[in-house]
Order: C-alpha cells, then structure tokens, then sequence
C-alpha cells in the first residue's frame, strides 16, 4: 500500500505505518486539545522528511499567528512558504467551497504552483452554520473530501468536538477515511493528554489511547506497547509460533516466564505446545505439578498433535520427566525442602541435552502449605537461571493469593497474560527480558496445533 507517514513519533506505529494516500482523516478534539499542533507537524515533517509540499488552509487564524505557533516548534512556515514547498491561505468557507465547486480559483492555483502533496483544513465546523441541517452539513464535508482527493492530496480535516459530544454522532464522521480523536483525562493528580486512532479504512490499526505530549520539536505519541529492543539468537518456542514472534523469538536459556491464565481457560493447550516443541526439538523436558496421567486432558490434547508415541518414548528414555504429575500426586515429596530444585539440578547434570522445565505453579500452592510452594518456584527459577535452563511456570492469577502473585511477577524475567472477557478470550506480552510489551490482541482456540491462533490484525 502507498502509505503517507505522519513522521510523528509512535502515531504512525498505531497507524500501521501511516495513513493510505488520498485519504481524507477527520482529527477531532476539544479547543486546545493540539489539533492544529498535530496538523501542522503533519505538514511540517511531509516537506522536510518526505519532500510533499503541503498546503494550510484556516478559517480562524490569520497566518502570522500560524508563522508564530509554528516557529515555537522551531517550524520555520514562512522559509518554506518562501521556498515555495508550503502555502498558509486564511480564508471563509463559502470562498473555500465556491472554489472546490467551480475547480478553479485560488486554491487550485496554490494547489498547482507548490505541487501539494498534503492538506489541513482548520477547522471543517466552520462549513456547518446555523440554517444547515445534519444532511447539508455532511454533504458539504462530503464535496470537500471528495475535491481534496480530486487533486490527490492526503487531507487532514480538523473538527472542534462540542462539551460532552459523544464521538460517532456527527455525520463527517461517516464520510472520513480515518479518524483520530484527541481527548484529555486526569491520571492520578495530573491532566494527561491522549490520541486514539478509531477509523482507518481499507488499512489496519491499532484503537488504543495513547499518551501523546508536547515536545520542543512537536508532538510525541507514546503507545503502551513496543516491540521487542532485540530478537533472541537462541530461544526455545512456546509452541505457538505467533507468540514466539511477538516475545522476539522465544523464551530465552536461562529465564523463567509467567503463563497467568483465568481459570476459565485451559492451560493443558499452552503445556501441550511447550512439550511437543521440546521433544521434536530433542531437548529434556521436565513437567512439575501438571496432571498427565492417562485420563488427563493433556495427554488427550498431545495425542491429537500426534506425539502420543514420542511421549511414550521419551518418558521411557528419560528424556521426559514427569515430577508429582500424576492424577492422584501426593504433596509429601514436594513438601521436602530442596527437593525440587536438587531434582532439576540433578536432571540437568545427567543430561547432554538442553533443559525445558514447565511448572503447573496453581497446583503447586494448593499441594504446599502458607508459601511454600512460591519459594519453591523461586529457587527453581535460581537454579534454572544458574544452569541456562527455560523454566515456563503456568498460574491462574485468581487461584493464588494476592501477595504471592505480586512476588511471582517480580521475580519473571517474562510475563503473558490470557484472560476471557465477555464472550472472548484475550492475549497481552506485558514483560520480556528484551523490552517487548504488545497490545491486546484476541485468541481463537482451534482444533490443531498450536491450537491457539492469535487474531493480530
């Protein structure tokens, strides 16, 4: 797709790489909200980043007072006016519409002489007055779009949103290709500002408010997401390859990784995918806590990936550990202290191949009394740090006690949540060894594996 890149800082990541081109996007928000700010960085970055003349047409402001604003940026308008790459016209709606209508005039003539690749309207509740009903007005905005893509320019429309206006009420709203809407909020003591990118048509993007802020050089978009600092030379899968992709390419040796998963989920989809990766990868597994006897779902679910018999032989090779994993496991050996641990280490020492250990952690606090089972965890997550083991612990946050929860997620180097909400089931990367942290994405569990699909787009 040919893009226009707003050359913003983190808006064009929620834009998916930027707006299409021709299209009309319709910027609302309250007076002093930064629409015009955003419109002429729009502007500003389309000349100096991408070499797209640009062309300014207000109705409210005179141009010195654009000149002005601009330069507070360190925006020089009127050099590039004087070198011919911009145009800041003031002028009234009903000039502005005549000269749309007529395709000729003094629009079109600046439109010709820069070569204008982009355009912001300021403000477009100017072409609405008082004797016009809601047809009229969205026809009015509905010739001007259609003009501005006429002359193939990518159009930012700003619109002033009225006291407790409820956006998808007004009708330019339907006839933009995008909307983005600016909004303001109090967080904790302090008013922040925030952008949402809520229409894109034709192209994907991402509907998150965003905290934006004004810099000495325009406007900072800072999405609660970003992708991954680095991607992992060496890692071991997930078994689910989108996610793999989304962490930066796996779990890295020597981590250990929080699965918090509702309740109302079955983790045994997750285990399944991390075990079937380790055998055909050749590496040790090692399952503590989970239930894998032979009525267990988990056995069901890796016979349906076909690896009933690569299970089978590797529980008898060794290959395969299963710790307190039987349907009816009693707690008496996992409430010795150190025996975990001196197990894993001992596995690990025995083996020429690399470690995979997966910990059913909800079933680990229930079988160990006060916060045994969490200090367990802990110094399995030592030693496997110690010895480059992959160590991927599976808990329902709600099950286990709040306190224990807070010190679980500080001692993961990497934490995913899954959780259903309403009638759906949900996937956030919220902490990784390299800094990634996704937005919410939706899951669809399917009937092969990875048995998880997750819907990115």
């Amino acid at each position: 797709m040919d893009r226009v890149r707003t050359g913003i800082e983190g808006l064009d990541d929620l834009l998916c790489g930027g707006f299409l081109r021709g299209d009309a996007i319709l910027v609302a928000g309250a007076p002093g909200s930064g629409k015009t700010s955003l419109g002429m960085q729009f502007l500003y970055n389309g000349i100096t980043k991408f070499q797209e003349s640009g062309l300014f047409i207000t109705f409210e402001e005179f141009p010195q007072r654009i000149y002005r604003d601009a330069q507070n940026f360190g925006w020089n308008f009127r050099q590039l006016e004087e070198q011919g790459k911009l145009k800041v016209l003031f002028t009234s709606p009903e000039v502005l519409q005549q000269d749309i209508v007529r395709d000729q005039g003094l629009v079109n003539e600046m439109i010709t002489e820069i070569g204008a690749r982009r355009v912001v309207v300021d403000s477009i509740s100017h072409l609405q007055d008082s004797n016009q009903d809601h047809r009229q007005f969205r026809e009015a905005v509905y010739g001007l779009a259609n003009a501005l893509k006429r002359e193939s320019l990518t159009a930012m429309l700003l619109r002033e949103l009225r006291e407790k206006e409820e956006i998808g009420t007004s009708p330019e709203e339907f006839v933009a290709d995008g909307l983005i809407v600016l909004s303001r909020s109090y967080v904790g003591n302090s008013h922040m500002r925030f952008i949402e990118v809520m229409k894109s048509r034709g192209t994907p993007h991402i509907p998150i408010p965003s905290l934006f802020f004004f810099t000495e050089k325009g406007i900072r978009v800072l999405p609660p997401f970003q992708r991954p600092f680095y991607r992992f030379e060496e890692a071991v899968s997930t078994g689910i390859p989108q996610l793999d992709d989304l962490l930066g390419g796996g779990l890295p040796y020597g981590s250990f990784y929080l699965m918090e998963i509702d309740a109302s989920l079955h983790q045994d989809i997750l285990d399944t995918g991390f075990a079937k990766e380790a055998l055909e990868a050749g590496d040790t597994y090692v399952r503590v806590a989970g239930q894998s006897d032979g009525k267990s779902r988990w056995r069901a679910l890796m016979k349906a990936a076909g690896m009933e018999k690569s299970l089978a032989r590797g529980i008898e090779s060794g290959q395969v550990v299963l710790m307190c994993s039987g349907g009816a496991c009693e707690a008496e050996p996992l409430m010795n202290r150190g025996f975990l641990e001196s197990e894993i280490d001992r596995i690990r020492k025995k083996s020429d191949r690399p470690l995979r250990v997966q910990a059913d952690i909800s079933r680990m606090l229930a079988l160990l009394p006060g916060g045994e089972g969490q200090t367990a965890l802990l110094n399995i997550a030592a030693h496997c740090r110690e010895g480059q083991v992959v160590l991927l612990g599976v808990v329902s946050p709600h099950v286990a006690p709040v306190d224990q929860m807070e010190k679980l997620r500080t001692a993961a180097d990497g934490i995913v949540r899954i959780w259903t909400e309403g009638s759906y089931s949900y996937l956030q990367v919220v902490k990784t060894v390299n800094s990634a942290r996704t937005p919410v994405y939706a899951i669809n569990q399917i009937p092969e594996p990875p048995f998880i699909e997750i819907m990115l787009q």
